[in-house]
């Protein structure tokens, strides 16, 4: 069977194509770097805290996630799987000003009800006004510990009860 011969116009044309779009791609990724982070200062926990185990006995019941935004937009906060599937919605719809951090706490509850099972976890932001789904850099790692007593914290919520942030908002 003969074998065809490519001019070297069309090898020319090719590798010209190539180099073009490698010189494009370079340009792009550095435009990209360039641009701000939309979400910064992503820090879950407080001090060494980087585990809770929401049991009831008023020790590391719940913990916090605190983040910046560097534009304003309204969005929903949620705790993922690492798959992506929700596991409770923190905020939805929440107007998010730029350059402020966000408190939030999670007491290990799913949305369906109870605890969730013992596991890494993600935090995900999603802003509606830039159509953009942010997933940080990071774990929440909760942990099964033994049960507490159930009352023994003040209120009597076990500490199940979610904490508001510094502006009083839940």
């Amino acid at each position: 069977m003969p074998r065809k011969r490519v001019s070297a116009t069309a090898g020319a044309v090719a590798f010209a194509l190539l180099v073009l779009a490698t010189v494009a791609a370079f340009a792009y990724s550095q435009r990209q770097k360039r641009e701000p982070l939309v979400l910064d200062k992503v820090k879950i926990g407080v001090g060494d805290q980087k585990a809770f185990t929401p049991n009831g006995d008023c020790r590391r019941d719940n913990i916090r996630i605190r983040f910046r935004t560097t534009i304003s937009d309204n969005g929903t906060v949620q705790v993922i799987k690492p798959g992506g599937r929700t596991v409770i919605t923190l905020a939805r719809d929440e107007f998010l000003r730029r350059y402020t951090f966000h408190t939030y706490y999670w007491d290990g509850r799913q949305r369906g009800g109870g605890v969730a099972p013992a596991g890494r976890y993600k935090l995900r932001v999603i802003l509606l006004g830039e159509d953009s789904n942010l997933v940080p850099a990071g774990t929440i790692r909760l942990h099964r510990g033994k049960p507490g007593k159930g009352s023994a914290c003040a209120g009597g919520s076990g500490g199940l009860a979610p904490t508001p942030d510094a502006a009083g908002a839940p």
